[in-house]
C-alpha cells in the first residue's frame, strides 16, 4: 500500500506525495447500505458503464464492490451525481463529435489535471477510437501540436484547439476555424467543448477524493508537491 506522503522538502515546506492507494470517500455498495436515490444511480452505472469499462479493459467495480473511478462519488451524492452521470453518458454515446476527436480533448483535460485514473481509462479508450500510441504519448508529455507524431490532420487540429484553449482560456479565429473544419459541424464543436468541460468536473472529483488506480497500474504523471500545512499554525 502506497504512503500518500512520501517525504517533506524541508527547504520549500512542500510535501511530495506518492500516488494514493485508497479513496477519501467511503465505498458505497448495496452491502454497506444505499438510499433509494443512491441505489438507482448505482444500478444505472453498473448496467450502463459496465459496457464502457469492458471496452476499455477495466471492470466497473472495485474488489470491495464499490464503483471505480468517479462513479462512487456520484453514488455518494446521487441527486447531482446522477445528473452528472447522465451527462457523461450522453457525452459518450450521443456526441456529434467523432470519438477519436473528443477522446483527444478528454486526454488534454487529463494532462491539465494530472488525473491518474482519468488518463488510465481514456488512454485505452482513445486507442480503441483510433488515436495512435505515438500521438497519445505526445499528448501525455504536453508537446506542441506541431511536434506530436501519429496524428491525422483532423486530430492535430482538435489537439491544437484544446491546447490553445487550456493555455489561454480563449482560442484564435484561425484555431477555431481549423477545429470546426476538423469536426465538420458547429454542433460537433459545441459537443467537444461540452465534453471537455464535463471531464474537468470528472478530474476534479478524482483528484479531490484520491480515487486510486486499479492494483498494479503505474501512474502516468508524477504527483505535484503540496504545501505542508500540517506544520503551520
Amino acid at each position: 500500500m502506497f504512503s500518500r506522503l512520501a517525504h517533506v522538502n524541508r527547504a520549500s515546506g512542500l510535501l511530495r506525495p506518492r500516488f494514493f492507494a485508497s479513496s477519501r470517500l467511503a465505498p458505497r455498495t448495496p452491502e454497506t447500505g444505499l438510499s433509494e436515490e443512491q441505489e438507482v444511480v448505482f444500478k444505472r452505472i453498473e448496467e450502463d458503464r459496465g459496457k464502457t469499462g469492458s471496452k476499455a479493459g477495466f471492470p466497473v467495480k472495485n474488489e470491495d464492490g464499490s464503483l471505480v473511478g468517479p462513479w462512487n462519488a456520484m453514488v455518494t451524492s446521487p441527486i447531482i451525481g446522477g445528473l452528472a452521470e447522465r451527462m457523461g453518458n450522453f457525452c459518450r454515446h450521443r456526441n456529434a463529435c467523432a470519438m477519436d476527436l473528443y477522446e483527444i480533448g478528454i486526454l488534454v483535460v487529463g494532462v491539465e489535471w494530472k488525473s491518474q485514473f482519468e488518463w488510465f481509462a481514456h488512454d485505452k479508450l482513445a486507442r480503441k477510437a483510433g488515436v495512435s500510441e505515438d500521438a497519445i504519448e505526445g499528448i501525455r508529455q504536453g508537446l506542441p501540436a506541431a511536434d506530436v507524431t501519429g496524428f491525422t490532420e483532423n486530430q492535430r487540429a482538435v489537439y491544437a484547439y484544446a491546447k490553445e484553449f487550456h493555455k489561454y482560456k480563449r482560442v484564435t479565429d484561425a484555431t477555431h476555424e481549423a477545429a470546426l473544419k476538423a469536426v465538420e459541424s458547429e454542433e460537433a464543436l459545441v459537443d467537444l467543448v461540452f465534453t471537455m468541460g464535463f471531464y474537468h468536473q470528472i478530474c476534479m472529483t478524482l483528484n479531490a477524493f484520491n480515487v486510486p488506480l486499479p492494483p498494479g497500474v503505474e501512474p502516468a504523471f508524477a504527483e505535484p508537491e503540496l504545501p505542508d500545512v500540517s506544520t503551520k499554525k
